[in-house]
């Protein structure tokens, strides 16, 4: 179908765009298919299907506030400046320009959503008790460029990469750690640039890094049975799954329920690739199924590390296991 496309052979139809914007980046074809590093998989056809149609057609008008949001604010929610960075506040975080440091925690455009708020702040809290150097962008912090990337803005994503990117250079940030799965996915990607002279870790494994060096240690006992959702950008994306596994398992009295369909083939929460706007049904409909598997097996909690999969299982209607951020969860228990 993209190859027609591509030719001119074909037209873009409604009925294409159905199917095409039915993907929620979910990344389960590109493992179906074996395709990692070496080729372009179905996913990456997908995407570059989405970046036909915007060029041709713009953004679906599902995701038209999206686009404005970005373009406008530099946030596909469309917060202005002035509205973001309160996540950290009486934190007593270091600011950039203001101060400087070798570590940047990136807090992500969810950090003042409820969906995001609690990973940023504990993380926040959970470096300072390993007596980290670090500092926040706080509002002058511009978005990852996860929906531009996905939903086929690639003008948007390559304006939003370079203007990270020189900040990178500017600050002289050595290392990016980033609050959110989605986000660590899009700084990986950062990471292959010519112009990347930093590493880029997501909070769970740099403090996976930090329990191992004997600089943090979990001394709290949290009597719960806890079910771990991989999120896809977390794990398929970026390959992330035994640092959460490990970090659970330093924790006095918790005890981890796995979920049939884990690690490399987690099933989706339904919350990506703009299909929560554009397709709501179907967002809730993965969900669901996804929670179905998580109350089987008689966990307390679930526990994920991406701000969208938070929201996507916040929005569920129907009965549901509480939903807690990883690294919250951690921060609790020191």
């Amino acid at each position: 179908m993209a190859q027609r496309v591509f030719h001119g052979l074909d037209p873009i139809t409604p009925e294409l765009k159905e199917i095409i914007y039915a993907c929620t980046n979910c990344l389960m074809c590109q493992e179906l298919c074996g395709v990692r590093n070496d080729g372009y998989g179905p996913w990456d056809i997908t995407v570059a299907m989405r970046e036909e149609i915007t060029e041709k057609e713009g953004p679906l008008e599902a995701h038209r506030s999206i686009y404005d949001g970005l373009q406008r604010h530099d946030n596909p929610w469309g917060q202005q400046k002035s509205e973001r960075g309160a996540w950290c506040e009486g934190l007593g975080l270091k600011q950039f320009g203001a101060a400087s440091a070798p570590t940047l925690l990136f807090a992500g455009c969810s950090a003042d959503r409820p969906s995001g708020r609690s990973s940023a702040v504990a993380l926040a809290k959970l470096l300072q008790a390993a007596g980290e150097d670090f500092a926040v962008l706080g509002a002058d912090e511009k978005c990852c460029g996860l929906y531009a990337f996905d939903l086929g803005f690639r003008r948007e994503y390559e304006r939003l990469k370079d203007s990270n990117l020189a900040t990178i250079q500017t600050a002289a940030i050595t290392k990016v750690v980033t609050a959110c799965g989605s986000c660590q996915r899009i700084w990986r990607e950062y990471a292959k640039s010519d112009e990347a002279t930093f590493t880029v870790l997501h909070g769970i494994e740099y403090i996976d890094q930090l329990v191992a060096s004997g600089r943090l240690k979990f001394t709290r006992v949290m009597r719960k049975k806890v079910a771990y959702h991989d999120s896809c950008h977390l794990g398929r994306g970026a390959g992330v799954y035994d640092p959460p596994r490990r970090l659970l398992s330093a924790i006095p009295g918790v005890e981890l329920m796995e979920m049939p369909r884990n690690r490399r083939w987690a099933w989706c929460c339904g919350g990506g690739g703009g299909v929560p706007e554009a397709d709501p049904a179907l967002a809730q409909w993965s969900a669901a199924d996804r929670m179905t598997e998580a109350l089987a097996t008689g966990a307390d909690v679930m526990l994920t590390a991406s701000a969208l999969c938070q929201r996507s299982f916040a929005e569920m209607k129907e009965h549901r296991l509480p939903v807690q951020d990883v690294l919250d969860f951690l921060q609790q228990s020191l």
